[in-house]
C-alpha cells in the first residue's frame, strides 16, 4: 500500500471485510508492537496479561479470516516480478485505522507480524546470557508459547502463496539461530580442533655413528656408496651440483637437428606420404613440443588457427621453422598447413633467390605490438578491410576482453591466414585503405 494516512477520501474507502474492525482491535493490535520492541515487558506479570490478551484476539483475527484466493496471489507476485524484473517487497507500517482491513488482507504484512512472533518467543524460551536471573518463565507461560507457535506456524502455512515453502524456510532459519546463539553464549569457542600432546615421555633413539670413509672424511676422502659403480659416479666431481652444470652434460638437440627430417619430408619433392612422416609418430610429437617449448618463440604465439591434431600443428611449426634455417638446408616449397581452395590445402613456400626479400617484408611481432597499440578500439575498421569474416571478430572479442590483445590477436589471425603474403606493403595497403594513413606511414617507416 502506497497511501498514507489522511489521503484517503471518502469515495476511496475500502470494500467492508468479514471481520468488523474496531477502534479497541486497531488499538491493540498496534500496541503489539510495543512488546515486539521490547520483549523484557513480557517477564512482568501484568504485561504479560496483557501480551496475552492482545494476542489471542489479534490471533483469532487471523485464523477466522483466511486468504483463500491463492490464484490471485500468484497472480498479483508475476505482475510485481514481469514489471520490475526482480521482485523486492518492504514492508511499511501504515497505522492508518482506515488502512486496518486491507491490511489484513495482505499476505505479506500477514506474514511479517507471525514472523515477529515466531522471533519473540525464541528469545523468551532462550537461553540468553544477557538476561537477568529474573527474566525466568513460568510453566503457564512456557505451554502457552509452545501452543502459540503451533499456530502461528499453522496460520503461516495456510498463507498464499506457497505458504508450506515459507514455513519450512523459517523453521530453518530459526533453528539455524539458535545454534548460533549457543555458540556465542559458550563465549564463542574456536572451530578448529587443537591437537592434544602426547605427555609420555619418548624414548631416545641411539644412532651409531658412520665410519668415517662413508662420510668422505677418511684419507681417500671418498664416499662409499655401497656399490662399485655408485661410489665411482658419486665420487667423480667433489660438487655435484656444478657437475650437473657442465656444458657436457646438454643433451638437448638444436631446432635444425631435430627438425631436419621433418623440413626435408614436408618438402613436396621428397614425395613422402603423410602416414609415413615423422610428425605422425607420437613420440616424435611429445619430443618437438618439450623442445618448442624451450628454443621456439613460435610456440607461445597466440593464433586463432584451429588444428584438428597434433600432426597439423607440427606442420605449421615446420613451415615457419624452415624459413629461419640456414640457407644449406632445402627449405623451398614447404607446405604451411594452411588450408587453400586451389591445391587442397597446400600453400608452398618458396625460398628461392627471391626469399630474403620476401622474408624482410614479413610483418615481425614487434610490428604488430606496436601496431595493436595504435590501433586500440578501432581493429574492428581494419578488419573489414582485411577480409576478417563476422565469426572470427567475434571469437577475438570472447578471447579477450582488452582491446589492445583484440587488435593483436587480429593481425594474428591475418598472419596466420595470409602466410607469406602476410607483407608490410600488404597490411600498409589494408591500412590505408581502412583510414590509417599516419599508421601505415609509420609502419613503412619502422
Amino acid at each position: 500500500m502506497e497511501v498514507e494516512e489522511g489521503e484517503m477520501g471518502e469515495d476511496d474507502a475500502p470494500a467492508p471485510c468479514s471481520i468488523p474492525i474496531d477502534y479497541n482491535l486497531y488499538r491493540k493490535f498496534w500496541m503489539l508492537q510495543d512488546y515486539f520492541r521490547n520483549p523484557l515487558q513480557c517477564y512482568d506479570k501484568f504485561s504479560w496479561m496483557t501480551f496475552l490478551k492482545y494476542s489471542d484476539e489479534t490471533l483469532a483475527v487471523f485464523k477466522s479470516f483466511k486468504l483463500d484466493d491463492m490464484q490471485a496471489s500468484k497472480r498479483k507476485m508475476e505482475d510485481l516480478r514481469a514489471s520490475d524484473g526482480e521482485h523486492v517487497y518492504f514492508a511499511k507500517f501504515l497505522t492508518s485505522e482506515k488502512l486496518m482491513d486491507l491490511q489484513i488482507s495482505d499476505s505479506n504484512f500477514r506474514r511479517h507480524i507471525l514472523l515477529q512472533y515466531l522471533i519473540l518467543f525464541q528469545y523468551l524460551k532462550g537461553q540468553v546470557k544477557f538476561k537477568s536471573s529474573s527474566c525466568v518463565l513460568s510453566d503457564d507461560q512456557s505451554t502457552w508459547i509452545e501452543e502459540t507457535t503451533k499456530l502461528v506456524y499453522q496460520l503461516l502455512r495456510e498463507t498464499p502463496p506457497d505458504g508450506d515453502k515459507f514455513a519450512t524456510m523459517v523453521e530453518h532459519i530459526l533453528n539455524t539461530e539458535e545454534n548460533w546463539n549457543a555458540w556465542k553464549n559458550e563465549g564463542c569457542p574456536s572451530f578448529v580442533k587443537e591437537r592434544t600432546v602426547d605427555d609420555k615421555p619418548k624414548r631416545p633413539t641411539r644412532k651409531r655413528q658412520a665410519p668415517e670413509d662413508f662420510l668422505g672424511k677418511g684419507p681417500d676422502r671418498k664416499i662409499f656408496m655401497g656399490n662399485d659403480e655408485l661410489t665411482r659416479l658419486w665420487n667423480l666431481n667433489q660438487d655435484n651440483m656444478e657437475a650437473c652444470k657442465s656444458d657436457s652434460r646438454e643433451f638437448m638437440p638444436s631446432l635444425d637437428e631435430f627438425f631436419a627430417e621433418a623440413i626435408e619430408q614436408a618438402d613436396p619433392a621428397s614425395m613422402v606420404e603423410d602416414e609415413y612422416k615423422v610428425v605422425r609418430n607420437p613420440n616424435y610429437g611429445w619430443r618437438a613440443l618439450r623442445l618448442l617449448s624451450r628454443r621456439s618463440p613460435h610456440f607461445f604465439q597466440p593464433t586463432n588457427q584451429k588444428f584438428k591434431s597434433l600432426a597439423d600443428y607440427l606442420d605449421s611449426m615446420v613451415s615457419k621453422l624452415a624459413k629461419e634455417l640456414p640457407k644449406d638446408i632445402p627449405s623451398e616449397e614447404i607446405k604451411t598447413g594452411e588450408e587453400d581452395d586451389d591445391d587442397n590445402g597446400d600453400n608452398l613456400l618458396k625460398d628461392g633467390n627471391d626469399s630474403p626479400s620476401i622474408q624482410s617484408k614479413i610483418v615481425t611481432n614487434q610490428q604488430m605490438d606496436d601496431l595493436a597499440a595504435k590501433l586500440g578500439a578501432q581493429w574492428k575498421t581494419l578488419a573489414s578491410h582485411l577480409e576478417m569474416k563476422a565469426v572470427e571478430m567475434r571469437e577475438i572479442e570472447t578471447d579477450s576482453e582488452d582491446v589492445e590483445m583484440q587488435a593483436k590477436l587480429l593481425l594474428v589471425a591475418w598472419q596466420d591466414r595470409e602466410g607469406t603474403q602476410a607483407t608490410v606493403e600488404n597490411l600498409a595497403t589494408a591500412l590505408n585503405a581502412a583510414g590509417f594513413s599516419q599508421i601505415a606511414d609509420s609502419l613503412n617507416e619502422a
